[in-house]
């Protein structure tokens, strides 16, 4: 099984934009795209007005290097909480002719990076890339990323990816990409929980522990107490379709309701 180690950090400060040469083609801007008789929505991620997501264009800097990403303000405010206050406080109120920088220095230029192709595409995973080949480093990092900036539609989308991977045959995470997510600090219990259940119905157990030396701690009791319950309820690893139930991994997003098919 490969692991790659990623250990996301969380930190952000805001300014004005320089005149400064972008590092990445900036978006043509857009007219606005008018919705009839719609009018100016709740300020709430999901519930922007279709004529303001495609608005004015703010630029996200991440990482040391400083990189530039050219983002719709209302995209990013419909799907993130943490962008939303950002970018529709008192202070960063602007016109059209108006425009942002967001710096945020601690994060990753390849998860910003898909967070971005998710924003414009719904999808996480570029060009050839497939579900089985996307690592779960990649995965974890998505996930502890949108779970910081208050993104509950890409922790989903993360839960969807995995399933879809698995079905194409992906390995199991290794130590150290299970380890780096039980040592994740924020809520990403969901996660967590999905694989123990696909560990516990799925997985090799002897073989997994046997070629990757010993897993975190806190996984291993985790396991153990749903190899327990699943032996007091007699449940059994046959015939589990994750796909159908993958719902009960899903994190509430009160403005977006569940689309199942």
């Amino acid at each position: 099984m490969s692991a790659e180690s990623h250990t996301p950090k969380a930190s952000h400060k805001r300014k004005r934009i320089p005149s400064a040469a972008p590092a990445e083609t900036e978006p043509q801007s857009a007219k606005r795209i008018r919705s009839g008789d719609s009018g100016a929505e709740a300020t709430k991620p999901g519930s922007m007005a279709a004529d303001s997501i495609y608005d004015i264009i703010v630029t996200i800097r991440i990482g040391e290097s400083s990189e530039n990403f050219y983002v719709h303000r209302g995209l990013l405010c419909q799907a993130s909480s943490f962008f939303m206050q950002e970018l529709t406080s008192s202070e960063t109120i602007a016109t059209d002719d108006d425009a942002h920088t967001i710096i945020m220095k601690d994060e990753d230029l390849e998860t910003f990076r898909r967070f971005k192709n998710w924003l414009y595409s719904n999808q996480i995973i570029t060009g050839s890339e497939t579900y089985k080949d996307f690592t779960w480093s990649q995965i974890i990092s998505v996930y502890a990323f949108a779970e910081r900036r208050g993104i509950p539609r890409l922790q989903n989308h993360c839960i969807d990816t995995i399933i879809k991977k698995r079905r194409e045959g992906g390995l199991f995470p290794g130590q150290v990409d299970v380890g780096n997510l039980w040592r994740l600090s924020g809520n990403v219990f969901r996660l967590r929980r999905l694989l123990l259940d696909m560990f516990s119905r799925q997985c090799n157990l002897t073989n997994a522990i046997a070629n990757n030396g010993s897993y975190h701690a806190k996984f291993l009791q985790g396991l153990v107490q749903t190899l327990y319950q699943m032996k007091v309820e007699k449940s059994t690893d046959d015939g589990v379709d994750f796909w159908a139930r993958r719902h009960q991994y899903y994190v509430e997003d009160a403005e977006n309701p569940l689309m199942l098919d």
